[in-house]
């Protein structure tokens, strides 16, 4: 099953927002059923935390109900928005977490990876030396969990481009931490 969102799929989302602004329960459950898991995906990437996590996918689905009738189709795809409200939720459970720790530091591309503190930093500082799309590229596909296809809609780049652009990223990344 690939875990690209189609055009067909995107459209099936959409349809559902709307439901969803018409305040059709049936279609959240469905919007719930078609997306959680991509989202809980990307929320398990940020947070690190299962339990966290499921409570963030949540609370973006209780926003995504609240706010359905501000979809936008024209301004991008039904996943994107909804990624958005759940970015923006874990990011504010994130600085929540941080005002109760005392901590400042945020969640990078370094701090995706099961690595010690050094190799993160070596990985950030690695990561500094790429090209900034190709950064775009990598920090979109591992933190935030989009499909090559969606990073090139993103960012209205050719799909060969952003594939070679991660894949090259990664070379780099790999040539640099080696070094």
């Amino acid at each position: 099953m690939s875990t690209t969102l189609g055009t067909a799929e995107d459209v099936r989302l959409r349809a559902l927002l709307s439901r969803c602004a018409g305040r059709d329960s049936a279609a959240l459950r469905s919007l719930y059923d078609l997306a959680a898991p991509k989202l809980l995906g990307i929320a398990l990437r940020l947070l690190r935390n299962r339990p966290q996590a499921e409570d963030v996918v949540q609370e973006a689905f209780l926003q995504i109900w609240r706010n359905a009738d501000r979809f936008d189709a024209a301004r991008g795809s039904a996943m994107g928005w909804m990624v958005a409200i759940l970015r923006y939720r874990a990011l504010d459970r994130i600085e929540a977490e941080k005002r109760h720790t005392g901590t400042d530091e945020l969640p990078d591309i370094a701090a995706e990876l099961p690595v010690s503190v050094e190799d993160q930093s070596a990985l950030a500082t690695c990561l500094g030396t790429l090209p900034e799309a190709w950064q775009r590229s990598i920090k979109l596909a591992f933190v935030d969990g989009y499909s090559h296809t969606e990073i090139a809609e993103l960012t209205k780049t050719p799909l060969g481009t952003v594939k070679s652009w991660i894949l090259r990223g990664l070379a780099s990344l790999k040539r640099c931490l080696e070094a």
